[in-house]
């Protein structure tokens, strides 16, 4: 996106700028109407035509050393916390949630549970960070914290398109895009009914048919595509990003994602594992110390894989384990696969930090 063609082009970058511009959009009804219409569908019932940009304030910092609010609301007698993260890997600081619901208690709110939201990117890495320390601080369930709490990201781009708001407000509209470009754009790959049929073929004889089809090229780039759009979402070791013919995809950088010193994540098409009737793009979770795959099965569910060195004169077999993207969501037009891919990943990541 050339700087010309957003306004917002290198204002919003992180989630500060981010929540001034969003808190500023406040300011015309018709947004302010729509982000208070998602925050009573949780669990507020309030007058929203009493609430106006006033009402508003950002980064106020809050009494008792608990921390900054970075959007707030007050209105109808009471106080209302809204913490944004916009990146999917972002980490919580020591306040967030307990020094935002101590703060809320000292204040006198009634349901200091009602009062505390969290806007997240959908897949976020830190959510059950975020539920643990809540119901330790509360005893808040899990589901009550899902259900009432938390807003994510694409409910309030949906709404804004939905609503045609960014057909009607330019700035409205810059901000969407912006959202989009940075963030949430995954690119949308479909695969035609003969696509999906070829990445089901797993037998030696249709495997030979597979490989003459004029399709294998559209497929396979397809394929490619999805990995590399979901490689601009994560921090990758670049020292072990390169492709072969056996494989085409990515490693986590171990020290951004704190996986441990001997272990890899690694995502994308791995033809071997393919070959033998599995989704064309896995999730790879494997150890130096081969000891280590059970725990790793047992931690995550995955499946383990063996792979025959042949270059080797002892045949060495190099043990890895997977985890499947659903190969229904290749034929749901529905679905994202990226986005899939994207969420997935970051729910392993969370299970190995915990």
């Amino acid at each position: 996106m050339e700087r010309e063609k957003n306004i917002f082009f290198n204002i919003i970058k992180n989630e500060t700028s981010l929540t001034e511009v969003f808190c500023n959009l406040l300011n015309y009804k018709a947004f302010r109407d729509l982000f208070l219409n998602i925050v009573k569908t949780k669990n507020i019932d309030f007058n929203e035509s009493s609430i106006g940009y006033k009402n508003f304030n950002t980064e106020l910092i809050l009494d008792g050393d608990n921390g900054r609010s970075d959007l707030h609301l007050k209105a109808n007698n009471t106080e209302y916390i809204f913490e944004i993260k916009i990146e999917l890997y972002t980490d919580l600081t020591d306040n967030q949630p307990e020094g935002y619901l101590e703060y809320l208690k000292n204040r006198n709110v009634e349901n200091i549970n009602k009062n505390l939201f969290f806007i997240l990117p959908r897949g976020y890495l830190h959510l059950k960070d975020i539920h643990k320390r809540w119901i330790n601080k509360s005893k808040y369930s899990k589901n009550e914290i899902d259900k009432k709490n938390i807003i994510y990201w694409d409910e309030i781009l949906n709404e804004i398109r939905k609503q045609e708001l960014n057909k009607l407000n330019p700035f409205i509209d810059e901000f969407y895009k912006i959202l989009n470009y940075r963030w949430f754009s995954y690119e949308d790959i479909k695969f035609s009914k003969l696509e999906i049929q070829l990445m089901k073929l797993n037998t030696i004889d249709k495997g030979y048919k597979m490989l003459s089809d004029v399709n294998i090229p559209t497929l396979m780039n397809k394929l490619f595509e999805i990995v590399d759009s979901a490689y601009g979402k994560f921090n990758i070791n670049k020292k072990d990003d390169e492709q072969s013919a056996g494989h085409y995809g990515y490693t986590l950088n171990n020290r951004k994602y704190k996986i441990p010193e001997n272990w890899a994540v690694w995502f994308g098409v791995d033809f071997e594992i393919w070959s033998n009737g599995k989704s064309p793009l896995t999730i790879q979770i494997y150890s130096d110390n081969n000891e280590d795959i059970p725990k790793i099965q047992e931690l995550l569910g995955s499946e383990k894989f063996e792979y025959k060195n042949e270059a080797e004169e002892d045949e060495e077999i190099i043990i890895t384990t997977y985890i499947e993207l659903d190969k229904a969501l290749f034929e749901n037009s529905n679905e994202n696969i990226t986005e899939a891919l994207v969420i997935k990943i970051n729910e392993i990541v969370n299970k190995i930090q915990q």
